[in-house]
């Protein structure tokens, strides 16, 4: 029998190069294409649950989003294939689509009968909030990502691990021959307190990725608080100490049960911790390399997945 043929909406926000989750879901959408899907972005909008308590408020942060998506537009990285769809399909409750969105998204704002959830980071982590449906199929992105359930829905023991490394930036080349100073960031570790030295100490946090690497390319050490970004390996491919300063209660093991994810990259600020990142970071390249092949057969099997799934 002859395997049904989807064509797939991806929900992302704007293109931001500094922001990983939007990247990845461009590079999703480009994938699809280059194997032959038929693959659009559709504009991510900020949903809210509403409640009495909370109508007006939530009513002007829809607007406002709204009205900065008006004046700001659409954008897309040039060098991807990504599409846009700006209207929902009159068929989209129909068998002929797939609507992939992120875990942020709260329901299926554009009603579509077959839904795949991406879980790029802890389900609930960005605003508390968790409403998915049944009948969906969730992908998620790596293995610090948690088995997440809901009945009638399907865990896939497949990764979705999309990666999208600017290695026109983040390179050995022009390093500095004497480093010195830290550099840091925050982003999702927001509300943690700061353990390190701040003298001498960068903060990347909104910086371009030229920016950052140039930054990367001086400073002995980064630190990150975010447990989860790229910019951890982005700092070791700079020939930087990469650290990652833990969350409360979640191990090593919890934060990344594979490995070779850990490569590089000190969990923490202990010497074992700092010795084991440097006799590992050799291996990071390599690892950045077999990501960026093994993004496309990671998308394969999940197309194959989901058309056994929804076909």
């Amino acid at each position: 029998m002859k395997k049904k043929k989807f064509k797939y909406i991806v929900m992302s926000p704007s293109f931001n190069e500094i922001n990983g989750g939007v990247v990845v879901l461009h590079k999703l959408c480009h994938i699809l294409n280059e194997l032959g899907e038929e693959a659009y972005l559709f504009h991510y909008r900020d949903n809210y649950l509403l409640n009495s308590n909370a109508f007006f408020s939530s009513l002007y942060g829809v607007t406002k989003n709204y009205l900065k998506i008006l004046s700001r537009g659409f954008k897309t990285n040039k060098s991807l294939s990504t599409p846009i769809i700006k209207n929902i399909p009159k068929d989209i409750d129909s068998d002929n689509w797939v609507v992939i969105y992120p875990e942020v998204v709260l329901g299926n704002p554009l009603g579509a009968k077959n839904v795949v959830r991406w879980l790029l980071h802890q389900p609930g982590f960005h605003n508390g909030n968790i409403l998915y449906g049944p009948g969906e199929l969730y992908f998620k992105f790596n293995s610090a990502i948690y088995d997440f359930h809901v009945q009638g829905s399907t865990m896939s023991p497949l990764e979705l691990k999309v990666i999208h490394y600017p290695l026109e930036h983040y390179n050995q080349i022009d390093v500095a021959q004497q480093r010195s100073g830290t550099a840091y960031c925050i982003r999702k570790g927001r509300g943690k307190p700061l353990v390190h030295d701040l003298k001498n100490s960068i903060l990347i946090d909104g910086l371009s990725h030229a920016e950052t690497a140039k930054i990367f390319k001086s400073v002995k050490r980064f630190i990150s608080y975010d447990t989860l970004t790229a910019y951890s390996i982005f700092a070791v491919l700079c020939g930087c100490e990469s650290v990652v300063i833990p969350d409360n209660g979640v191990t090593k093991e919890q934060w990344y049960p594979n490995v070779e994810d850990q490569y590089g990259i000190a969990y923490g600020l202990s010497k074992s911790e700092l010795s084991q990142a440097s006799e590992t970071k050799h291996l990071v390249l390599g690892r950045v390399w077999e990501h960026t092949d093994q993004s496309t057969i990671a998308v394969k099997q999940c197309i194959a997945e989901i058309q056994r799934y929804f076909g």
